[in-house]
Order: C-alpha cells, then sequence, then structure tokens
C-alpha cells in the first residue's frame, strides 16, 4: 500500500505542475477557465501514460489509473459548476 500512497503523491504533485502549465499557456473557457486547463493538462498526460510500454514496477499503471480519476473528478466539478451558475 506504500507504493500506492507514494504513486498517488507524486501523481498529485505531476497534475498540479501539468494544471499550473495548462494554466499559463493561455486556456480559457469563460465561467471555468482554471478546471478547463487542469482537464486540458490531465488529458495530456493521459496521452503521455498511453504510450508508456514498461510498467515500472506498476507506478505507470497507477498513474494512468490515478489520472484516470483526476479527470472524473474535473469533469464533475465542471458539470457542477454548470448546474450552479458558476
Amino acid at each position: 500500500m506504500k507504493f500506492l500512497k507514494t504513486a498517488q503523491i507524486k501523481l498529485f504533485a505531476v497534475a498540479i505542475v501539468a494544471a499550473t502549465a495548462g494554466l499559463g499557456a493561455g486556456v480559457a473557457i469563460a465561467g471555468q477557465p482554471e478546471l478547463q486547463g487542469a482537464l486540458s493538462s490531465l488529458q495530456s498526460a493521459q496521452d503521455y501514460l498511453s504510450h508508456v510500454t514498461q510498467d515500472k514496477g506498476g507506478h505507470a499503471s497507477a498513474a494512468r489509473h490515478l489520472v484516470a480519476q483526476a479527470i472524473a473528478q474535473v469533469n464533475e466539478g465542471l458539470a457542477y459548476g454548470q448546474a450552479h451558475g458558476e
């Protein structure tokens, strides 16, 4: 389980950096630019991870799983924001 916790911490850090990079690129969608930028960055991370050919001791598959979870959460946040006029 320590492996998963470490992978989650690393992925969270990568997601934050990726989201920040996406925002720095000028991604702006009316109402929720931060979440749209995060979604775009996470989708890019997902694409990169899909091309990893070695599992690296289970870390690559764990990262793919966590990125998919993060994408689902961002999509839920976007839906919530739209439903509540944010």
